[in-house]
């Protein structure tokens, strides 16, 4: 109880603080895996945190299922359909480009981990999450369809990334063959679509007939991502993927629901997503105190860059996109809550040196991606503006904010 004492201290100190802290950029994560890396470690820590505790394993098992579920939702499938060839390209040819030059480079950089383990790592730290840079998505500086794609690939490699990591870590564990796999799989998969596409049809029908609230639609959408990953689970298939599946379920069998809707799912994935974040902090000092080895640190730099951003200049060859644009796409890719969960999955399913492996390289690539890309968003905000005006023609005006 103390934990979730001081985690609501720390919550409420930055709700008040939150406007100062957004021009420094000082995000939710960096604030929280902060508190947690003070308050949980030391020659007597304030806090005790079991990661592999089954109430951690269940907070972090739910909160994966509501950010799985917003993000889903914040697709548009029109979207996609009409202008979205850029996000589908990086999703469908850079993700997994992502995922082989990652194995490529853990092979001889993690020489000890075995293939499966490079494999489950590259895929861990292929999945993106825009939480660490939300002050550049909101900063109109910036091009209004850069922001977007980022936003609608961070929202949609997490569900690919997810069932991909399950699988590998049957194959390396050898627990479950590959058709266990494929049907746990697919029973998420109608599991989500019956959920979703039912749960928003009830809702849009209440709305209309006029039964129902909007304080009450928000608590039924977040109804049916909760009932989404239960029923996943319950079936025997993976909840994580159920919950993924509804929330594309949703968007597109009710795209005109109003945003406020998902204020509630929002606000609670919000609130889980910190407490994670406090848990991630607890591992930051262990991993770097336990010495680490220099390839461990040459990986998470490449994973951080070139990993991530040849596959993703490659995918838009032949696109409209400005190489400018393309290689800032490739670098804002910051790793977080998604590899984090998926991460700490992969550690209690693995042993011995495979799981230290995972643990040193996960906790690593996230702890330098939440500090590089979080406090250097709003200086490459300024960077971008600066430049775009000094290469506009001396007789032109900028334009006005959309």
């Amino acid at each position: 109880m103390l934990a979730v004492l001081m985690l609501g201290l720390v919550l409420v100190i930055w709700a008040i603080l939150a406007r100062p802290a957004q021009r420094y950029s000082v995000t939710v994560p960096i604030a929280m895996a902060a508190s947690g890396l003070i308050l949980t470690n030391g020659t007597h820590p304030l806090v005790d945190v079991e990661v592999t505790g089954p109430v951690v394993r269940h907070l972090i098992e739910i909160t994966l299922a509501l950010v799985l579920f917003t993000d889903a939702t914040d697709i548009s499938m029109r979207w996609l359909r009409e202008t979205g060839r850029v996000p589908m390209r990086m999703l469908f040819i850079a993700f997994p480009l992502t995922v082989l030059l990652g194995f490529a480079a853990g092979v001889p950089l993690l020489p000890g981990a075995g293939w499966w383990v490079c494999a489950i790592c590259a895929a861990v730290l292929a999945a993106t999450d825009s939480t660490p840079i939300l002050p550049l998505l909101h900063d109109r500086r910036l091009p209004a369809g850069m922001r977007h794609t980022i936003t609608v690939v961070s929202g949609l490699d997490d569900g690919i990334a997810a069932p991909l990591v399950l699988l590998l870590l049957a194959g390396a564990i050898g627990t479950e063959d590959l058709e266990s796999v494929l049907l746990e799989l697919l029973i998420a998969l109608v599991a989500g679509l019956i959920t979703g596409y039912g749960g928003a049809r009830l809702l849009t029908i209440a709305r209309q007939r006029g039964w129902s609230t909007e304080e009450a639609e928000r608590v039924g959408l977040l109804a049916v991502a909760i009932t989404a990953f239960a029923m996943g689970e319950v079936l025997h298939g993976n909840g994580f993927v159920a919950a993924f599946v509804a929330g594309l379920a949703a968007r597109a069998t009710a795209p005109h629901m109003p945003r406020a809707t998902l204020q509630t799912v929002s606000d609670a994935a919000l609130v889980l997503s910190a407490a994670v974040w406090f848990v991630f902090g607890s591992l930051i000092v262990p991993a770097f105190m336990d010495g680490l080895e220099w390839r461990v640190f040459v990986y998470a730099f490449l994973s951080l860059t070139l990993i991530r951003m040849l596959p993703v200049a490659l995918s838009l060859l032949g696109s409209h996109v400005p190489w400018r644009e393309r290689w800032a796409l490739g670098f804002w890719g910051p790793r977080g809550l998604d590899s984090m969960v998926l991460g700490i999955i992969a550690l209690e399913q693995l042993s011995g040196l495979d799981a230290d492996w995972v643990a040193d390289v996960v906790v690593v690539v996230i702890s330098l991606s939440i500090l590089i890309h979080g406090l250097s968003a709003r200086y490459f905000a300024r960077w971008w503006d600066r430049d775009r005006r000094t290469r506009m023609p001396a007789d032109a005006t900028p334009a006005g904010p959309a």
